[in-house]
Order: C-alpha cells, then sequence, then structure tokens
C-alpha cells in the first residue's frame, strides 16, 4: 500500500475540528501505527489526531477499504456500505429447531458436537444454533481441548456463521463465556473485530459499546477496546440519564481514549444531571476517582445535584459520596451548604458512624471550619459514644483539634472521649491514640489521665512493632511532640518522659517560605537595624528538632545569632519569632489558624519569646510594592504578641 486517503471526519458534536493527515508507509504526516489486516484484508488499524479546542490527541482508530488502494474512516461521509447479505439490520430472526437444541446438548464430547453441526442441513444451521453449540463446546470441554479444535473446518464455520448472521446481543452472550477461555486468542480477535466492524458500521448502541468495551478488556483485547470511542462519539446525543453512570463505567478502563470519553461525558452531564439517581452519582464518582481527572464542570453539576437532592439521599450512599469528593480534592460553597443543611436537619438522628467519620474527613481535607458540621457531629459523638467503634475514634477526634475548633457541647465531649478512651485504650492502635492525644493539647485540653499508659514499655513496644519504618519515625515524633507540649503548657505534668534528642539531622523547611525571605531580606535587615540582628530557619536547643519548632526568622541582638547562645527564659521578650504561615496553616476562609500552628505559637511564647505572625499571600501580593511591603512588615511588628509571664 503506498498511499491511503481518508475522506473528511464527522466527528458528531464532540471535536470542533479534526486533524486527519494522509496515512502510509511512505505518506507524510501521521503513520500507521498497525497495518494488521483482520480476515477479510478489509480493516486496517491507525491513529489520528483530533484537536477539541486546544487540547490535541492522538487517538486509536480503524479504517476500511473503499478500494483496490485506498481507505476511508470510520465515520467519513462515503463509508463502503456492506453487502446486503451482511447488513446486521436485515437479519431475519429464526427460532431455533427444539430437536436441534436438545441433540447438542444430549452429546457429551468435543467431537460429537462437531460431528453433528457438520451433518446438520444448511438451512438450520442459524446464529441461535450456532451460538449454542459453541456455549455446549465451552461449558464441557478443557482449554487444551478446544485449542486443538480452534482451527477445524466445523468450529470455524460455527464462529464464521454466527458473526455473520448473529444479532449483537447474541455475539456479546457467546463473548461472555470467552472471558475464561484466554487461550482462544484467534476466536476472541475474530469476536472483537466482528464487534469493531458493526461499530463502524454505527450498529451498536450505547449500552452495547458499553459492554463490548468490558469484554474486550475482560478478553485481553485492549487495543481493540480502545477504537470504541468513534461510536460513542457517534451516538453521543444517545447518552442521557439511562446510560451515563454506565458510560462512565468503562472510562477507566480505557488508557488512551478515556479522557476524551471524559471530556465527551462532561458535555453531557451538564444536559442532563437533573434526572440522575443517587447510586448513579456513586457510580460517576467513583470511576472519576479512578481515572483521576475530574472535570470542573462535571463537578460543579454533580455539586448541583447534590444541593437538589440531600434530603432525599441514603446515608450509606451520601457517605460514599461525601468520600469520594474527599479522594478527589473537590469542594465548593455550594457543597458545603448542602452538607450543612443535611448535619441541621439529621444531627443526632443519623444512623451511621461511618458518614460521621465520612463528614469529618472532608471538612478536615478541606480545613472546613463549619460551624454546624462540626457542632453536629461532636453533638452526636456525645449521645452515641458507647456505640462508637475504637477505630473510628482518631478520625472523630482528630478533625477538632487540627482545625482549632473547641466543641460547643464543651466539657460533655471530653468526658465522653475519656471514658471511650478508658474503656477501649487497649483495643486501640497507638498510632491512634498519640493522634488523639495530641489533638487534646491542640486545643488545650491536657490528657493527664493517660500519660503513664502511653508512656508504659508495653505500649511503646506495641508502637515500635509497626511495619513500616516511616510510620514508626511518624508516631515517634507526635509522641516528642505531645511530651514537649505537655512539659511547657500543663503545670500538673510529670515530665518531659522522653531524652532530648542530640543527633544531628537536617529539618525540612517549606521551599515557600525560603524563597519568599530571600525576597524580602533587605525589607528584614531593615526593620531588624543590620543583617547580624536577625537570622532564618532557627531550632531553639530546648525545643524538639521538628518541622513545626523552626523559626521563620529570629530577630535577636547583634551576635546572637546561634541557637545554642540563646537564653530565652532568662530574657524574656528580648528576642522576636517571625512565622510565616502559607495558606494551609489557615482553615478555608483564611480567618482562624489550625490547631498545630495555634499550639507553635504558644510554644515559642512560652519560651520567653515575641511572636509575630505573617501571611504569605499577603507577602506574595506586597512583595513588589516595596513601600506598601514595609508598611505591613512594621504594623506586624507593632502587633507581636509578647512572651507569657514567667
Amino acid at each position: 500500500m503506498s498511499r491511503c486517503i481518508i475522506n473528511q471526519l464527522r466527528y458528531l458534536n464532540v471535536v470542533r475540528r479534526c486533524s486527519v493527515m494522509t496515512i502510509g508507509s511512505a505518506s507524510r504526516g501521521v503513520s500507521s501505527s498497525s497495518t494488521r489486516d483482520d480476515k477479510t484484508g478489509s480493516m486496517r488499524h491507525t491513529t489520528i489526531l483530533v484537536q477539541q479546542g486546544a487540547s490535541i490527541q492522538e487517538l486509536p482508530v480503524i479504517v476500511r477499504r473503499a478500494g483496490r488502494r485506498e481507505f476511508v474512516a470510520y465515520c467519513s461521509n462515503t463509508v463502503p456500505p456492506k453487502r446486503q447479505e451482511e447488513s446486521v439490520q436485515e437479519i431475519q430472526v429464526q427460532t431455533p429447531p427444539m430437536e436441534v437444541l436438545s441433540s447438542i446438548e444430549r452429546c457429551l464430547t468435543c467431537n460429537g458436537v462437531l460431528a453433528l453441526m457438520n451433518n446438520l442441513p444448511a438451512e438450520d444451521f442459524s446464529p441461535d444454533i450456532c451460538a449454542f453449540a459453541l456455549e455446549k463446546l465451552f461449558r464441557t470441554e478443557t482449554v487444551f481441548t478446544l485449542r486443538n479444535v480452534e482451527q477445524s473446518r466445523v468450529f470455524l464455520r460455527l464462529v464464521g456463521r454466527l458473526l455473520e448472521r448473529g444479532d449483537t446481543q447474541l455475539i456479546l452472550s457467546v463473548m461472555e463465556r470467552l472471558k475464561n477461555l484466554l487461550d482462544l486468542s484467534q476466536t476472541i480477535e475474530a469476536f472483537s473485530n466482528e464487534l469493531l466492524m458493526r461499530n463502524t458500521d454505527n450498529h451498536l448502541s450505547v449500552e452495547e459499546i458499553c459492554e463490548a468495551i468490558e469484554l474486550c478488556v475482560s478478553c485481553g483485547q485492549r487495543e481493540a477496546a480502545e477504537k470504541f470511542w468513534t461510536g460513542l462519539a457517534e451516538r453521543s446525543r444517545e447518552i442521557d440519564v439511562q446510560n451515563l453512570a454506565r458510560v462512565y463505567r468503562i472510562a477507566p478502563m480505557l488508557k488512551v481514549t478515556h479522557r476524551l470519553l471524559i471530556s465527551l461525558l462532561d458535555r453531557r452531564i451538564g444536559e442532563c444531571w437533573s434526572g440522575l439517581q443517587a447510586p448513579a452519582v456513586v457510580a460517576i464518582l467513583a470511576s472519576l476517582q479512578k481515572c483521576q481527572s475530574p472535570p470542573f464542570r462535571t463537578m460543579q453539576s454533580l455539586s448541583r445535584w447534590l444541593s437538589t437532592n440531600i434530603h432525599a439521599i441514603d446515608e450509606a450512599l451520601l457517605e460514599a459520596i461525601v468520600a469520594s469528593l474527599t479522594h478527589l480534592q473537590y469542594t465548593d460553597g455550594q457543597l458545603e451548604r448542602s452538607l450543612e443543611r443535611y448535619v441541621k436537619a439529621r444531627g443526632v438522628k443519623i444512623q451511621r458512624q461511618t458518614l460521621i467519620v465520612a463528614l469529618l474527613n472532608f471538612c478536615a481535607a478541606f480545613r472546613i471550619r463549619n460551624f454546624h458540621i462540626l457542632n453536629g457531629c461532636s453533638e452526636y459523638f456525645v449521645m452515641n459514644a458507647s456505640l462508637v467503634e475504637p477505630k473510628h475514634l482518631r478520625a472523630i477526634v482528630a478533625p477538632f483539634g487540627q482545625l482549632n475548633y473547641q466543641p460547643i457541647n464543651g466539657m460533655r465531649f471530653w468526658q465522653a472521649l475519656e471514658a471511650m478512651m478508658e474503656r477501649n485504650f487497649g483495643r486501640m492502635a497507638p498510632g491512634d491514640v498519640i493522634s488523639i492525644a495530641l489533638s487534646c493539647v491542640y486545643l488545650e485540653m491536657f490528657p493527664l489521665n493517660f500519660v503513664k499508659r502511653i508512656f508504659n514499655p508495653y505500649f511503646l513496644d506495641v508502637m515500635h512493632q509497626a511495619s513500616r519504618q516511616e510510620i514508626v519515625a511518624h508516631h515517634r515524633m507526635q509522641l516528642k511532640l505531645f511530651d514537649t507540649a505537655m512539659a511547657l503548657e500543663c503545670a500538673e505534668y510529670d515530665g518531659p518522659w522522653l531524652p532530648r534528642d542530640h543527633a544531628a539531622r537536617s529539618i525540612w523547611q517549606d521551599g515557600r517560605i525560603k524563597r519568599m525571605l530571600n525576597q524580602i531580606s533587605q525589607h528584614l535587615e531593615n526593620i531588624a537595624g543590620g543583617y547580624d540582628r536577625y537570622s532564618t530557619c532557627v531550632c531553639l536547643a530546648q525545643l524538639p528538632l521538628t518541622e513545626l519548632h523552626v523559626i521563620d526568622v529570629l530577630l535577636h541582638p547583634a551576635g546572637l545569632g546561634g541557637a545554642w547562645k540563646l537564653r530565652p527564659r532568662s530574657e524574656r521578650n528580648i528576642h522576636t519569632a517571625v512565622l510565616v504561615h502559607l495558606p494551609e496553616h489557615f482553615n478555608s476562609t483564611g480567618e482562624c489558624l489550625s490547631g498545630a500552628q495555634s499550639m507553635r505559637i504558644r510554644h515559642f511564647r512560652k519560651m520567653g519569646l515575641k511572636v509575630v505572625t505573617l501571611n504569605y499571600d499577603t507577602l506574595s501580593r506586597l512583595k513588589i510594592h516595596p513601600k506598601e511591603l514595609n508598611a505591613y512588615l512594621v504594623e506586624r511588628m507593632k502587633n507581636s504578641l509578647p512572651a507569657f509571664p514567667a
């Protein structure tokens, strides 16, 4: 083949412009990725460039023989029509004789079935009988036997007649049996090629295309599965409320064309989101979660759907929806208000504690400090504390500490937590216990009753038995932080219980903070009174070497830049710790610092330092305006927080 011609494509309602180059081994532009022929020699495989807005993708398609030396693409307006005897739409459906089916069923061996079919009159050789004979062979014979007869004349005649005359549903039902017979590669390829040919002729419905993709993937025909996108593009207007979730389910099965399919569905869901049912929404979110590419308009449509139907959603389905939204990292104001309405309406009437866990995980993931959601969850915990499983306790308590939110029911919440910890301490994972204890410290609720049980040798041994070393290191760091916080902030604490860490190791500091400090270094020098009067990335010897206890900028008298020279306990309010807070240090509205950052400020003030907080976003906005930046720094210095009394 020296030259192949593709006529203009009609990519209906999906692409605005389709760039197709000449195809062939000696041609220019996009070359054929494969030139494998089917058995009739009328189909070949290639790739085309498809432009959709600003996105250009190389997608696989099949082309059909138009003449002796020419091919046309699947959806060209000059696709050669099939011969009349091959037209699927003109196949006459006949009821197979029951005696023939009974005879096939009575056969006990493969040779018996093949001999019976070989002697069958031509008028009885219908697609239904061929399908029944093939299914009988698949049921009764081993893969080894079937491989031996796969190239026999009678077997090939059975397959050929079924593919030539059978309707699509019959072909799909037989191919379903082939999922467990993957060694019959030639037969499977013949089935997938026939389905592809019917797809190119636009003879498959949306549901049949989805089923064909699932079967091709299950049978190892992934290349064939990728080419069915053309049928879905041609029938995009037929994708509606009834089959939208089904099409979404097959998107993760496609590796090359799933992005185009998701884009196509993005337009369809905008038109039919209001008619979706909750199970369909769960399926759609699960598919988007697997594809890891949720379009913004799709998520907006699902958010509107949730706002409309929040009052009528089953708890289990709502839990799945919230968990998927958390994993997809999507939230908006409408979504938050929908969940707020649900918690206000249901509150303590919620039956599933896992739904409460999902709601709190959602709030923690997006730093949503919503009064109604958090208080509704805390009230549920107080009323149902005895029923909460120990494995869920950390997920319920930790978000309150992370968001620096004190539950409105106050002491009842902490008393219920203490009673739960007392009953289930031995059944809880050490990491969960430490996270809960640290969350209590964030909110200045010190768990003194559990200190001796936490620093018990048995508890520490269990903590060190974690399978992954990085998990053990994380738990050790949390435990060191808890010990230091209790020693600094709780007068009744007997510690510290852990030895001071003298090991030399590097401390990670966010690169955004480092770059920002370099960019405003001249302003810091002017405010400090000289380059020798401030230091960056300082760690106090009295505090553990953790990321949380790194001082971004320390203003000090000249010549006292080393952390080992500081005496903050005896010289209070002499040194100033300047902390740069990133957006993730605040809640979603940027109004309140997280529990860990609030505790960090308290620790520096306990150590005798004045504390100045700077907003990273404000610094980024003002760094190109020197006067405004200097005024902002001076104003923040004037409003510094003094050290706590000794």
